[in-house]
């Protein structure tokens, strides 16, 4: 499986080659979905919470009388089936925290890598390198592959630099992460995959 690499200017110059015994094979949907899941768990932040009725303003005092009154008998205002009142079994506090083992990582990026390739969702581009920290010099890198129609887009880097992430973080619908941080959501997330032409290699190597 080869992908062609695309310069600055739009042309191609040269192909990456994707091993087909490796990203060929038939996707794991079941094992990708389930990382997804997990990933998207562990972003919870579990704050949601509700009060309940011990924890609501109001007398605890019995409304009015049990018997005699020709109507449902009612305890406090704080009741859960009173405005106001108290929640039953909304929301607490808690972790949402689940583990995913490093075996099951590591072949869950290959599924989401495999999915975007087959479905030809995979861009490689010559190394960007700015000198300096400005949007304009990546928004015009990028115009050749993205277009106006604003693709959201995952680029992968071959190392972290500083200069890139500032210059990108302000774009719309653009991920930005190393290739020694990549991760199935991540792939999963954008709909290209956009690599930088050095992270090919190591990402190829992960699997050979």
């Amino acid at each position: 499986m080869k992908i062609a690499i695309v310069k600055a200017d739009g042309k191609e110059s040269g192909t990456v080659d994707f091993p087909d015994e490796i990203f060929a094979a038939p996707v794991n949907e079941t094992l990708l979905w389930e990382a997804v899941e997990i990933y998207r768990a562990n972003m919870r932040q579990g704050t949601a919470n509700t009060k309940t009725r011990s924890e609501v303003r109001g007398s605890s005092r019995k409304l009015f009388p049990q018997k005699h009154l020709g109507r449902a008998r009612v305890g406090s205002s704080r009741s859960p089936i009173r405005v106001h009142g108290g929640v039953a079994h909304g929301p607490r506090p808690r972790s949402y925290r689940k583990d995913l083992p490093a075996k099951m990582r590591r072949r869950a990026l290959l599924e989401a890598l495999k999915q975007k390739l087959q479905t030809d969702n995979v861009i490689v581009i010559d190394d960007l390198v700015i000198a300096e920290p400005r949007t304009r010099l990546v928004a015009e890198a990028l115009a050749p592959i993205r277009g106006k129609n604003r693709t959201p887009m995952l680029l992968v880097s071959s190392q972290h630099s500083p200069e890139l992430v500032r210059a990108s973080r302000n774009i719309p619908a653009l991920d930005l992460v190393p290739e020694a941080d990549l991760n199935a959501y991540a792939v999963w997330r954008r709909q290209k995959l956009v690599l930088f032409k050095s992270a090919c290699k190591p990402l190829v190597e992960r699997y050979k």
